[in-house]
Order: C-alpha cells, then structure tokens, then sequence
C-alpha cells in the first residue's frame, strides 16, 4: 500500500501523490467488494451469479496460466469461480481486468487471456474490461485477426468509469461507487495538493457518515488513503480537521482513520525493514515510531 510519508536520514518527506498505485488498489477492490464491483460495472453478469454460494479466487492458478511465453510477459488482475444462478450450479469463470492507463494492447491481451484461462480450465469464461483512465474517446472492445481467408473477431464487454452515474449507487449503499469516487480525485487532482486535501476530505466526511457498517467503512477507507496519499504536512492537517469534526458532531468512525494511519505505518515500517535489511529496518522503524509518536502528541495537544 502507498504510505502518505517517509523518513530519509531522520527527516520527514512528502511522497511523490502522482505515483499512484491504481492498480494495486482496484486489485484489492475487487477482493474486498466483488458482488458489489460487478453489480456496478456490469450488472448483466453480476445478475447471472448466485452470491449465496461462495466464491473463490483463482490466483496462484491464474499466475500458472499467464506467466511468460513466447508472447512476453502478460499481466492479470482477478480471475474468481462462481457459480450461476440458472438452477444449472454450473461454474463460470470470471476474469476482471482493470486497465488505469491507456493501452493499446489491450484488447489482444485480454484475447491471450480468454483462450488460455478456456484451455487451462475447460469452463466458460466472461472476460471483462474496465477502463479507469482519463480518456473519453478510448474504449477498446474488439480483437480482430485476418489471415488467408481467416477470420477471427472476440468481442468483450467493457465498463468506462467516467461515464458512471455514482449517485444512485451512492445513495444505494455500494461501496465500490466510493472507492471510484476517490479514483476520479486522484486523476483530477493531479499536482494539486490542495485540491487533493479537500477532495479527500469530503469523501471521508460522506463516507463516515454513510451508515454503512464499520467493517465496509475501514476498506473503503483504506482504499480511500491509498488512492489519495498525502504528504506528512498535509496528512497531519487532515487529521486535525477530522478531529474538529468529531467535536462538532456525533459522526461515528472518526477514530477509525487514526486506526488506519498507524496501522498502515506499522505494516509501511515492515516492509522496508524487509527491503532494506533487519539492521537499516530496526533504525528506519524506530525513527518512524518515533516521528509518529511526536506527530500524535502534537495532534493531542492541538
């Protein structure tokens, strides 16, 4: 996950709020919210699952089926088995591939996809596309092949998510219309920092105050952070605004975000210690601790 600071040679820094993980994010939406993400982005297909049967990712089988080959190497986000809603209880296989930025490759990638996911399985496959970047005009849905009298066309549903209508999805309760909510900050804001703090904060003030369940209200939030990272200066101004807004009002879950920040600078502390070995680790985690410790006081104290 993206952090919202770092500590170089014990000096706090803002991270770069451009590099933005899209596709880690909308990775960890799918697991998280599957029913709710297909009822969104394509509600025919999501009709067609029995939700009431569990359903089960296909990860380390699907890294099998799409490593690289002879074609380079190919990428997947999900591939999950379901089951249908016909009476039938026959399986499908349902492949979801989220694209952020513009690709032209991609409507034979996903063609690379359909027919190894088809032969290593042997089970239908829906094949589906959504497009999460800023432009309008791009929309791929077709892969063409002539050759000698051959001819090969696969056609796959796309879902384009700046043609969305959030507010009726909003008003429904599903959470996915929040974490693409956040998305479209994230590619409007761009460099403006300021205009990532107030589209960030209004989107935790709408969500804390959703009604939906506490459980929901931590992933989306989650997602929420790591789509909209902040530098530390920011990040702490943030945090001080949610805190008057916990005075001024009874807006449950306030506390939830606080939660979030540590537990995401614990994990953050983790990784680089991983990365950087157990020495450079323990110095990186106490400087870390100890900044976010200060930071807390400072908070407290305000």
């Amino acid at each position: 996950m993206a952090c919202n600071f770092r500590v170089h040679d014990g000096v706090e820094v803002g991270i770069d709020t451009e590099a933005i993980d899209y596709d880690g994010a909308w990775k960890e939406t799918l697991e998280r919210f599957l029913p709710e993400f297909l009822a969104l982005t394509f509600p025919t297909i999501a009709a067609e699952i029995d939700w009431s049967l569990p359903f089960r990712f296909l990860d380390t089988e699907l890294q099998e089926v799409v490593r690289e080959s002879e074609t380079g190497r190919v990428r997947a986000d999900k591939l999950v088995e379901v089951r249908r809603r016909d009476g039938t209880g026959e399986w499908i296989l349902i492949h979801a591939e989220v694209q952020a930025q513009r690709d032209d490759t991609l409507a034979e990638r996903m063609f690379r996809y359909y027919y190894r996911i088809l032969d290593r399985f042997q089970l239908p496959v829906a094949s589906v596309a959504v497009l999460a970047d800023p432009h309008p005009s791009w929309k791929p849905h077709r892969y063409e092949r002539h050759e000698c009298g051959c001819h090969l066309s696969f056609d796959f549903p796309v879902c384009k998510l700046s043609e969305i209508d959030l507010t009726p999805w909003l008003e429904a309760g599903n959470p996915v219309a929040r974490i693409i909510a956040a998305h479209r900050v994230a590619q409007a804001s761009g460099g403006d920092s300021e205009g990532r703090w107030i589209g960030k904060l209004a989107l935790v003030r709408s969500l804390l105050g959703s009604g939906l369940s506490e459980p929901k209200v931590w992933e989306v939030l989650r997602l929420i952070h790591w789509l909209l990272a902040l530098s530390a200066p920011e990040e702490l101004r943030f945090r001080q605004e949610l805190r008057k807004l916990q005075q001024e009002t009874t807006m449950p879950y306030i506390s939830t975000y606080d939660r979030l920040v540590r537990e995401e600078g614990r994990e953050e502390g983790r990784e680089e210690g991983r990365q950087e070995g157990r020495q450079e680790g323990l110095r990186e985690g106490w400087q870390g601790g100890r900044i976010t410790a200060l930071r807390e006081m400072l908070i407290e104290d305000l």
